[in-house]
């Protein structure tokens, strides 16, 4: 059985930039004060070299270079200072979307496509506060950026998380992407890197097409 794998939006600096005008207008009047979570459920999450279905009739689909914070122990109203002791180690994640159009609502059309969640392999070591992720599309880098660009930290997402959610051994937090992402397109060969962590790589098929 999969774990559940939970994810912030609005948390890459990028993101709340160009937001902020549309945040203060009706519905919203301000930006959110606390972490806005959404879940990748299990229909999303494939491995590596999994394909990615592209779904019929969807004029655009990004893709979401990400890390994956893996939880090593029950946690539950964990300190920041303590969040490092919770974690059994990280790994690559592909946030696949369609594009946002609101926060207002959950976005569970954009979000919960299947295989809309590529994870990588597992290690441990990574420092998350410092971390340079890459995107590659048929070979070409078409994005890159740095953790340090997060407006909360790997080890604020869990204690933020843990607050009221009961996180379980293997439970997955994506700590966010930029508001830039990549477009793909059926065929594309995706690959994600980041100096230390096994590559992610999946290739893009029209949904429904023979594997």
């Amino acid at each position: 059985m999969k774990n559940n794998v939970f994810a912030v939006a609005l948390n890459h600096k990028s993101q709340l930039a160009v937001w902020s005008s549309a945040f203060q207008q009706p519905p919203y009047q301000a930006l959110p004060k606390t972490p806005v979570w959404f879940i990748k459920p299990h229909n999303t999450q494939i491995g590596p070299l999994a394909p990615i279905p592209y779904p019929s009739g969807e004029p655009e689909v990004l893709s979401g270079a990400t890390l994956a914070v893996v939880i090593g122990k029950t946690a539950r109203k964990v300190p920041v200072g303590e969040a490092l002791a919770y974690i059994a180690g990280y790994a690559l994640a592909n946030d696949i979307s369609l594009p946002e159009t609101s926060f207002y609502r959950p976005a569970i059309k954009a979000k919960c496509c299947d295989g809309f969640c590529p994870i990588g392999d597992v290690v441990a070591g990574i420092n998350p506060e410092q971390l340079t992720i890459f995107t590659e599309v048929n070979g070409n880098e078409v994005d890159r950026w740095n953790t340090a660009d997060l407006q909360r930290s790997a080890y604020e997402l869990v204690s933020a998380l843990s607050e009221f959610a009961t996180l379980q051994p293997g439970d997955k937090i994506l700590i966010g992407t930029p508001h830039q992402r990549a477009r793909i397109h059926p065929g594309d060969r995706i690959t994600v890197r980041a100096e230390g962590m096994p590559e992610l790589t999946n290739i893009v098929m029209q949904q429904g097409a023979a594997v």
